[in-house]
């Protein structure tokens, strides 16, 4: 293929034929850079370890561990792919804790992660949490410390919206009626696929690829189906019409699928639920997607999770960027005046975005007006002045007085219900006792100079978090510190190093110096998120002296709070894996997914040490006289480049 694109004039590049010889170079690049980081991490002696972990299978049902690593590099924390491996035997706790196990083992790793383990971040199956079997419960044991496990909260996000959602039967109605579109158009229906195109380049609209609805996902892919379905009503009620007709020239069949399809659609109800739905799911697709960042931290996670329950509060009141579009998009509004600032607005009495009953999108063309044939015509947001008059509507006459902006009444039966159940569900999967001790570390909620005299107040608030990670203080050293504070006779030095034993004392330490001593970058960093903030005052070695809490500070920005980062690596392995060019073997797909996810850029990668290892364990071509020779010069400058920290080496 590729000795055809050349014929053709093509630049394609350099490229290596002889397919042994460049799976042996994709392996010696893979051995390189994962040798550099299990080296990495034992010579860095102090950082805390943290595992993400997720299973998969493929077309075969062969089941697949992808394992990540979460650690420290420059003070801010980084996901590096680990391992991809596939089980032998049946998918269980037990057997991928064996796994575990012999990997690390066999990387010399087994000592150190036992030590350093504090964090597993896994899916909900009960193979990662079970209580008796599961591979949370087989590595506890195992491990020394009590580390910090937890379910992936984009997938405990994406659980509590299906739970929410699955008691009510018209959500159900709506996925199902999406789904039913997306095989109309998508599914061997090239025809009908087709026919979509055309009238799309008809009336000069764009096309889209309709997307379906699946049971559990990203919430990003739920709001791309139904913003895709949005975009494109206009254009599918038009096509459906043209499809029915009696000379359209389609089969019965499809006549009839599209009949039913055309009478959900032109439902005033249907559009209205599909258009709050979108607002709702708007606001959890944020949350979701700061789910999974790779630099995630539990810090802020209980703040967020508060606005977000605030921000769906206030949908039961008010209503959504999209239902205002929708109410603003109404032919038969009528401008009167203005008052205090505001426009006055008239709606006629059949209005669609008025009557529940009334089931096709055509609307009067004006005040007065009998005709309900013209097609109600759907408009994309507008500009921001023109958003600022949407937030005003009218009593139902659309005259008197100015009124806040109520709810859209199409929606009063059920508003309540779909976002008290997604509040439910929200506080059921994400309780306030399990996050809110990592407020303490907020920068937002950190005193500043005004409120300085609070700091060893609010430095108690550490103790929760520690006593969590086993890291609260000695009784020795709390009964010290409390005859210290009862005699009278102590002098300041003594107080000040009981102080600096406690673990709430070096935070009031720290924040204290934080104020006064670095007041320009605490300033400048606070408001730039918990990770910057943190990772510049570790890197500065601002934390340097009080040994306990930097600690602290460094296992909570190591602990992982989803296990996105092993579904992206199941994608790309899939995306790989099925590409029907390749046929790449599983041995040879690990080591591109381990080059394609911890390597650099093409622009910044190294190639020296890799040429080096590659030269050490081959034969080379060029050897005079036909004799085959051995490569052992090795660049010194690169002998000690495997204690140099992570990336900088990638």
């Amino acid at each position: 293929m590729i000795d055809l694109q050349v014929k053709n004039g093509l630049d394609m590049g350099s490229h290596h034929k002889h397919r042994k010889s460049a799976a042996a170079m994709v392996e010696s690049i893979s051995n390189t850079m994962h040798r550099t980081f299990v080296n990495c991490i034992k010579s860095a002696d102090n950082l805390p370890i943290s595992i993400v972990l997720d299973t998969t299978s493929d077309i075969h049902s062969n089941s697949y561990v992808m394992i990540y690593f979460r650690v420290l590099e420059n003070s801010q924390p980084l996901m590096f792919f680990y391992w991809f491996k596939r089980l032998t035997e049946v998918e269980t706790g037990r057997s991928i804790y064996e796994l575990l196990i012999r990997l690390f083992s066999d990387d010399k790793l087994e000592d150190e992660i036992k030590r350093r383990l504090w964090g597993v971040t896994t899916d909900g199956a009960s193979v990662m949490t079970g209580s008796r079997v599961g591979l949370i419960s087989q590595l506890r044991p195992w491990a020394s410390k009590q580390f910090f496990q937890h379910h992936c909260a984009a997938h405990k996000l994406e659980l509590s919206i299906y739970h929410a959602f699955e008691i009510f039967p018209f959500m159900q109605h709506l996925d199902k009626n999406i789904n039913s579109l997306h095989k109309f158009y998508m599914s061997h229906a090239v025809k009908r696929k087709a026919s979509l195109a055309q009238t799309s380049e008809a009336l000069n609209l764009v096309f889209y690829e309709l997307k379906r609805i699946y049971r559990i996902r990203w919430v990003a892919s739920e709001v791309s189906a139904l913003d895709v379905i949005r975009k494109s009503y206009y254009l599918l009620l038009t096509n459906l019409e043209n499809i029915k007709s009696p000379s359209s020239g389609f089969d019965d069949e499809s006549k009839a699928t599209a009949s039913g399809l055309l009478k959900t659609l032109q439902n005033v109800r249907y559009y209205s639920l599909h258009l709050f739905l979108m607002d709702i799911l708007k606001l959890l697709e944020f949350e979701s997607l700061q789910f999974q960042r790779a630099k995630g931290t539990f810090i802020g996670l209980q703040e967020r999770h508060t606005n977000l329950i605030h921000s769906l509060e206030t949908l039961k009141t008010n209503n959504g960027p999209r239902i205002v579009d929708f109410l603003a998009s109404c032919k038969c509004r009528r401008v009167l005046g203005t008052a205090d600032g505001y426009p006055q607005l008239e709606y006629h009495s059949g209005c669609h975005t008025r009557d529940l009953s009334y089931s096709n999108f055509a609307c009067p063309s004006g005040p007065g007006s009998s005709d309900p044939t013209e097609r109600f015509e759907l408009k994309q947001p507008g500009s921001a002045a023109d958003r600022s008059l949407r937030n005003r509507l009218f009593d139902a006459s659309g005259r008197g007085s100015v009124v806040d902006m109520g709810a859209y009444p199409a929606l009063d039966e059920i508003r309540s219900r779909i976002i008290d159940s997604i509040i439910d569900q929200l506080r059921n999967y994400f309780p306030e006792d399990d996050y809110s001790i990592f407020n303490v570390l907020n920068p937002v909620l950190l005193p500043n100079a005004e409120t300085l005299h609070t700091v060893f107040t609010y430095s108690s608030r550490i103790i929760p978090l520690a006593r969590r990670f086993g890291m609260e203080d000695d009784s020795s050293e709390s009964e010290t510190e409390d005859h210290l504070s009862d005699s009278d006779s102590r002098d300041a030095d003594a107080s000040e190093r009981a102080t600096e034993r406690t673990i709430s004392g070096q935070f009031g330490l720290l924040l204290k110096s934080l104020i006064t001593s670095h007041s320009v970058d605490f300033c400048a960093y606070k408001g730039k998120g918990p990770v910057k903030f943190w990772s510049h005052f570790l890197e500065t070695r601002t934390v340097e002296w009080l040994p306990r809490i930097k600690n602290l500070i460094m296992v909570v920005l190591t602990l992982p709070i989803s296990s996105a980062e092993a579904k992206r690596g199941f994608s790309i392995y899939k995306h790989i894996a099925y590409d029907r060019r390749t046929r790449l073997a599983p041995k040879t797909l690990e080591h591109l997914l381990r080059i394609r996810i911890n390597g650099p850029p093409l622009m910044k990668f190294k190639p020296d040490i890799y040429v080096n290892d590659w030269l050490k364990k081959h034969w080379r071509s060029d050897a005079p006289g036909g004799q085959r020779q051995k490569e052992s010069n090795v660049d010194e400058e690169n002998k000690d480049s495997d204690s140099d920290l992570l990336s900088g080496l990638f």
